[in-house]
């Protein structure tokens, strides 16, 4: 065996290992990548929410006080 086989014999396993976890790992990040968008989607239509929860609650409370206010003043 020269020198030249034992190069090939031992680098173009190695290249292809390398080749195969360079590919995996750029689908792992596409992966990554199109989580982190969807998490990002989620995150803003659950901020979209509570501010309209928020603005339902306010809106309750609102006449609520007023009217706590009325009976308050009554009881005087």
């Amino acid at each position: 065996m020269n020198n030249t086989q034992l190069y090939l014999t031992i680098g173009v396993p190695t290249f292809m290992v390398l080749l195969a976890w360079l590919s995996n790992r750029a689908d792992m990040n596409r992966i990554a990548d199109r989580l982190e968008g969807k998490i990002d989607k989620l995150a803003e239509s659950l901020r979209n929410e509570m501010t309209n929860l928020r603005r339902e609650i306010h809106s309750d409370m609102v006449p609520l006080h007023e009217r706590m206010a009325v009976i308050e003043t009554k009881q005087e």
